[in-house]
């Protein structure tokens, strides 16, 4: 993935898609498969969002006879964990501090959110 790719929401619905049905997936497929969560999708739509995933370096793709079966190149864990490093160099400068600085400011953590940073913290911190 690119660091400076932008994935639109629909292009995104496409993607946790794929994810969630874990396996390469052709385009017909994967049309019936957003349908059932009650869009319209047709089978032009979904084969534009996953040229431009493929161009994006998200997707890729193996070919199967006449037919083109997608995969996402990334977990979505390591998908996101990606997107929130890119997002706090490129608005907090690298800094996790000052976007939980700027985060906890809008909104009062509560105890238990309080609590489940510091248990975050303990188990990420090198051992003492």
């Amino acid at each position: 993935m690119t660091t400076q790719s932008r994935i639109s929401d629909a292009e995104m619905r496409v993607l946790e898609k794929l994810w969630s049905l874990g396996t390469e997936t052709a385009i017909a497929e994967l049309t019936v498969a957003l349908r059932e969560d009650g869009e319209i999708w047709t089978h032009q739509t979904v084969a534009t969002f996953l040229k431009r995933l493929n161009a994006k370096g998200v997707v890729s793709y193996t070919k199967k006879g006449k037919s083109l079966y997608y995969f996402p190149k990334l977990s979505k864990e390591a998908f996101y964990a990606k997107a929130a490093d890119h997002f706090v160099k490129q608005t907090f400068q690298g800094s996790l501090t000052g976007f939980l600085s700027a985060f906890s400011s809008t909104k009062p953590l509560s105890n238990e959110e309080i609590q489940a940073l510091k248990d975050w913290l303990d188990e990420i911190a090198p051992s003492q």
